[in-house]
């Protein structure tokens, strides 16, 4: 017989068991009876702990963020069924000890823009798109349905080895090598209820392959696709440029100098990436400052502290970039967030 769904220590978290019996650990929240301050710090939360992703989300026009999760998770296969009210989803880069992972999101209703790697694209309904979440990423997006498969990041790279030239890039499914995908998905969100942790592993197995057939459909339009080595270049210089996004001299000649690589390399390395170098080392600051200006433990700090603390020299400077980036003020971000 079926158990009842039983409501888990977490509030708005339940854990629930299909009709038929599973391997698959399948877990239900919703942030619908959350306070408004508090809902989208619950679904940060949940996620971290179901899939071990870092997410930062902030909901449209003041509202609070209304989510519904339908959760899969067996040893190696995790996805998920997502509804969102609008809003923003950032994520910096990746501090988790659990083992690396890409999301693969396919757009059930709904629109909206995700971003990486220097790429920013529109996304509706029928498409899919490729996040790497051991990097920087922002989606924005209306009211949404997602189907959502968290994929190994070894076995991604095995087979599909260009797959950092093509995230966040829109793939149709309605045909076409997309819908290879799409199929295979969609039978796997069906069959979740009954799935043994056996078959639940070859899915595991199969799922990047599929992806890759689905991505042979966007290898004409990536031009100049980047070499291993390229990719291999531009990781390091990501990597260097987080660890030294506080230093304020942090320029092309120093990231140059750190990397052993020329600078003229550099600017032909990110010259296809859609945001120079140094803009997207801008908007990282900008990113973890926003980050510390809403953390409730970080309240005492002065604006001007939080700028100086990730390379910003001029506080004035500083809050006209912030309000480019985000449409409002340090201080009524900040007023906003308490």
């Amino acid at each position: 017989m079926a158990r009842r769904p039983r409501r888990d220590a977490g509030r708005g978290v339940f854990l629930y068991w299909p009709e038929q019996e599973t391997d698959i650990a399948i877990q239900r929240f919703s942030t619908r009876a959350e306070l408004a301050t508090e809902s989208a710090r619950l679904f940060e939360h949940e996620m971290a702990c179901l899939f071990s992703v870092g997410l930062s989300l902030q909901s449209e026009d003041r509202q609070p963020l209304v989510t519904d999760v339908l959760a899969y998770r067996g040893r190696r296969l995790q996805f998920a069924s997502l509804q969102f009210t609008p809003h923003h989803t950032s994520a910096g880069v990746r501090t988790s000890t659990a083992p690396p992972r890409w999301l693969v999101t396919l757009q059930k209703a709904g629109e909206g823009e995700v971003s990486q790697a220097g790429r920013t694209r529109r996304v509706g309904p029928g498409d899919m798109f490729l996040l790497n979440l051991g990097e920087p990423f922002h989606i924005e997006t209306g009211h949404i349905t997602t189907h959502s498969v968290y994929l190994d990041a070894a076995m991604l790279r095995r087979a599909v080895p260009d797959a950092a030239g093509m995230t966040a890039m829109p793939i149709a499914t309605d045909e076409g090598p997309g819908a290879v995908f799409r199929a295979v998905s969609d039978e796997m969100f069906a069959l979740a209820p009954s799935l043994t942790e056996h078959t639940a592993d070859r899915l595991a197995d199969a799922l990047p392959f599929a992806l890759g057939v689905a991505l042979s459909g966007r290898a004409a339009e990536v031009t100049a696709a980047p070499s291993r080595l390229q990719v291999f270049h531009r990781e390091r210089v990501r990597a260097f440029v987080v660890e030294h996004l506080h230093e304020p001299e942090l320029d092309v000649d120093a990231i140059a100098h750190g990397v052993k690589l020329s600078p003229r390399y550099l600017y032909q390395l990110f010259g296809g990436e859609g945001v120079s170098l140094m803009k997207w080392v801008w908007a990282e600051r900008l990113e973890r400052c926003r980050q510390d200006l809403s953390a409730t433990t970080l309240l005492n700090r002065s604006i001007g502290s939080v700028a100086y603390s990730w390379g910003f020299s001029d506080v004035a400077h500083f809050s006209r970039a912030f309000k480019d980036r985000f449409g409002e003020t340090p201080s009524g971000f900040r007023k906003r967030q308490r």
